[in-house]
């Protein structure tokens, strides 16, 4: 296949991206996420972005990440635990 012929498959919904529906909000989310999730100690400036940027909706997948961070080590991090609480209670990112 040619790359003109490819580049007309792309427009024409062949090959499609799954997150072509996702509004910019949620794409640059869910990057962040896709990178937290991959990085054994995540960066404190990446968790504040999403918590920041967050859908409500995205918030159970956020909380359940964190969750999962937190059972990867002996010592769960006290930051991603107080993390979780904030975000389960619906308290959103406010900080001192």
């Amino acid at each position: 296949m040619t790359s003109t012929r490819r580049r007309q498959d792309d427009r024409d919904g062949d090959n499609a991206d799954p997150g072509d529906d996702l509004n910019p909000r949620e794409v640059f989310v869910r990057l962040l996420l896709d990178t937290v999730r991959d990085d054994p100690y995540p960066s404190g400036t990446q968790l504040d972005m999403i918590e920041e940027s967050i859908p409500a909706g995205m918030v159970p997948e956020y909380v359940r990440l964190l969750a999962d961070k937190s059972r990867e080590g002996c010592f769960p991090s006290t930051d991603v635990l107080r993390r979780m609480q904030r975000m389960s209670s619906g308290g959103g990112a406010p900080r001192c």
